[in-house]
């Protein structure tokens, strides 16, 4: 393609020269000679431009052949009667040469800028879209995309440990044969491959130590590949490579804290929270079985009731949350009314709430909800059981619900010293408590369990100080109920 490309640019040539004498041999008497030579050297300027050196220098040579013979005496041949014509025809060359030579300098310095602008353009895309890979497989796609785009294949071969003898991962489409394969060993061994072989391989470290081998193929077989941008994809693939790490190294350690924060957490619980109920249920348990104290074994009952009742609850939130966390809580969503699940919390927990004065507040015309009827219910019966723990006896407890825009709002209130200032998000995070030594018991763990199952219905909770008064709100969707055909007369 190249050859041809050269042939039909001196063909050009030629013709080119042919129409500037077509055009200038009419007007031989009219212009002057220097003129004329102004018109060939502006062909010779044009062909420059357009066509490159060499139909250039063509048309240098063949405009000073065809100015002899077209337009210097005697006409129609190489024959000069006036010497002078010499200096003429070695000016004409030489100006046309020169120029030659300047236009297509220029026209080459053109062509590397513009491949140098392309080169700097695809490694912006390839830095812009690497740094937005999460892993190892995104980043071996895109650059495989990117360099699909040069006419070149790649293939990513990771060392995921820290041994200089460790074994290379593959990530990408390119297939490898065994002896690609031990070429690309031996570029992670400190020899770097190149155009001696159909593939490309070069090694890209990190900050902190050698990271893998980026190996790449040419689509189809070419003389040179583009060292340059090559060497700028691996070391952006080894840049790319180490931040992929170090993020799952980050991730796993987020995750290990968490873990171990849930860990102490539950210990603290159960050497303290639920310790303290066992040992006191023992003791009732050993004053039951005396008979001397058959006088007050209703009252010993009575404890042991509420005892088990307040292990119970902390055990259930402690596995609802560890189960909301895993992500193994299915909802079980159906449409119903509001005010029952409030009936069902109310009722459960009678006992505690019989020393506050409980304010329920629900319009009579809530529509259906879809939500899950039992770990609502336990929203509620944390929310109220929270109010009860943060208000003095006698104190009011109020409970609201209203519709506003296309949300349906549950509001909890309880008169007392409210939520610690500058703390109100973090009192829905798992083990915070409200105070720092808090005189109620408690885990720490209710209100967690309260955001992560209005989150998991699509909802939001919040809480909010007033003045001597502590109020929590969630919101849940409200959808659009199923319709509920009449009944027939």
């Amino acid at each position: 393609m190249p050859a041809f490309r050269s042939r039909r640019g001196h063909a050009v040539a030629i013709v080119l020269c042919a129409l500037t004498t077509l055009v200038a041999l009419p007007l031989r008497g009219w212009l002057d000679q220097a003129n004329i030579v102004m018109l060939f050297l502006l062909t010779v300027f044009f062909v420059a431009v357009r066509l490159g050196r060499g139909p250039a220098v063509l048309a240098a040579f063949l405009s000073v052949g065809l100015f002899d013979v077209f337009f210097v005496p005697p006409h129609y041949s190489f024959t000069v009667a006036d010497a002078q014509y010499l200096v003429t025809f070695a000016v004409m060359l030489a100006v046309g040469l020169i120029t030659t030579h300047l236009t297509a300098q220029l026209a080459e310095r053109r062509v590397a800028a513009q491949a140098r602008e392309r080169e700097t353009r695809a490694l912006y895309e390839l830095a812009r879209d690497l740094g937005a890979t999460l892993t190892f497989h995104q980043a071996a796609e895109v650059l495989d995309r990117h360099l699909v785009s040069l006419g070149m294949k790649s293939k990513l071969l990771i060392a995921e440990s820290l041994d200089q003898a460790a074994e290379l991962t593959a990530y990408g489409a390119l297939r490898l044969g065994p002896a690609d394969l031990t070429l690309a060993r031996c570029a992670f061994d400190g020899r770097r491959i190149f155009e001696d072989y159909a593939i490309v391989c070069l090694p890209f470290a990190g900050v902190t130590r050698l990271r893998g081998v980026l190996v790449v193929a040419p689509t189809e077989r070419a003389k040179s590949l583009p060292a340059g941008l090559l060497d700028a994809a691996a070391s952006l693939a080894g840049i790319t490579v180490e931040r992929i790490h170090y993020t799952e190294v980050a991730q796993r350690s987020e995750v290990d804290i968490r873990t171990e924060k849930l860990r102490s957490g539950i210990l603290s619980s159960i050497s303290h929270d639920l310790r303290t109920p066992l040992t006191s249920l023992v003791g009732l348990a050993d004053t039951l079985a005396d008979p001397d104290q058959t006088d007050r074994n209703a009252e010993h009952a009575a404890i042991i009731r509420d005892q088990a009742h307040a292990m119970h609850g902390m055990v259930t939130n402690l596995l609802d949350m560890a189960r909301l966390q895993a992500g193994g809580a299915v909802l079980n969503l159906q449409w119903q009314p509001f005010e029952d699940i409030v009936d069902s919390s109310t009722r459960l927990l009678a006992d505690i709430l019989a020393q506050r004065r409980l304010v329920v507040d629900l319009p009579a015309d809530l529509p259906l909800l879809r939500f899950d009827a039992v770990l609502l219910e336990r929203v509620l019966c944390n929310l109220l059981e929270n109010a009860v723990k943060y208000s003095e006896p006698g104190a009011t407890i109020s409970l609201a619900a209203a519709v506003r825009s296309d949300r349906f709002e549950v509001g909890i209130a309880n008169e007392g010293a409210g939520f610690p200032v500058g703390r109100l998000e973090e009192v829905f995070e798992i083990f915070v408590r409200g105070a720092q030594e808090p005189a109620a018991p408690g885990t720490g763990i209710g209100l967690a369990v309260c955001k992560a199952i209005v989150t998991a219905h699509g909802g939001s909770i919040v809480a909010e100080n007033e003045p001597s008064i502590a109020r929590v709100r969630f919101t849940l969707p409200l959808g659009t109920p199923p319709s509920v055909e009449g009944e027939p007369a």
